[in-house]
């Protein structure tokens, strides 16, 4: 007996016509590629050479710079709280972290806007990851109620904050034309996918998470102790350099960017704008 083999549907899109290719958006991983982050798992000597590495570029570029010499403290005080971290990892029991590899570094010397851009970023993520680290060990810390371990870790995410600061300014240390004319236009296709935004930035969002159960932990106790209001005067100073990074990238944003309009705005009310059109 023959039987006829069904045909498989055709599927039609609802306005009849054949669809449009939809344009990639940004993703993490497009803003690692961008700013030359690898994600894999390092063993502590590949980490301590790319520390060493991104310390050796950054202290040879920073005299070409125009920052100020609370600026350049700031900068240097987070590779030696980077560094120190870096060290003290080396006292901890081993945790059996597969082997890395080392990605090759740019050669030391004077930097282009574009070069500089990306280094900065690097240099970014460097002190974000020392953040990191600070947090759940002061975390850690709050549980164990250990106060003077508190406040220590208080002042060196102050430091480390104050640092980020310095990088951002570090990083687009170049007339605002070059961000305009040389920097921009990488984030933009064909070069990059639309939408790209340092809102894809991995470390800054673990960063910005623990940070605000820290301080939730942190407000949770009560001022009236003596001890613990020494605490929340750190967590005062905490919040002032947070508030000094704000400005600071605020600051950063508007000289590059007068209009305000950022890379993922743009591409958002360009979407918003073409489904209006179609409607």
């Amino acid at each position: 007996m023959n039987s006829e083999t069904p045909l498989p549907p055709l599927t039609l899109a609802t306005d009849s016509r054949i669809p449009v290719r939809a344009a990639a958006v940004a993703t993490t991983a497009d803003y690692d590629h961008y700013f030359h982050i690898a994600r894999h798992a390092p063993d502590l000597t590949s980490w301590t050479r790319d520390v060493l590495r991104l310390q050796a570029a950054v202290l040879a570029d920073l005299p070409h710079t125009g920052l100020d010499d609370s600026q350049r403290a700031a900068v240097l005080t987070g590779l030696l709280h980077a560094s120190h971290a870096t060290l003290a990892a080396w006292l901890r029991p081993a945790q059996g972290l597969a082997p890395g590899s080392v990605p090759d570094g740019p050669a030391d010397g004077p930097a282009d806007a574009l070069r500089r851009w990306k280094l900065g970023h690097q240099l970014f993520h460097l002190l974000l990851t020392t953040m990191n680290s600070t947090l759940d060990d002061t975390s850690a810390a709050v549980d164990a109620a250990r106060w003077a371990s508190v406040r220590h870790g208080l002042e060196r995410l102050r430091t480390l904050y104050d640092a980020a600061t310095a990088a951002m300014a570090y990083a687009s240390d170049f007339p605002a034309s070059a961000y305009a004319d040389d920097v921009r236009p990488t984030m933009e296709p064909p070069f990059a996918p639309p939408g790209f935004s340092g809102t894809l930035n991995q470390e800054h969002r673990v960063m910005t998470e623990r940070a605000r159960a820290l301080t939730a932990a942190l407000a949770d106790l009560s001022p009236l102790t003596p001890s613990l209001a020494a605490v929340h005067l750190d967590v005062a100073l905490l919040r002032a350099a947070q508030r000094r990074n704000r400005k600071a990238h605020a600051a950063i944003c508007e000289r590059c960017v007068p209009d305000g309009a950022s890379l993922l705005r743009q591409h958002t009310t360009r979407q918003r704008s073409g489904r209006a059109t179609c409607e």
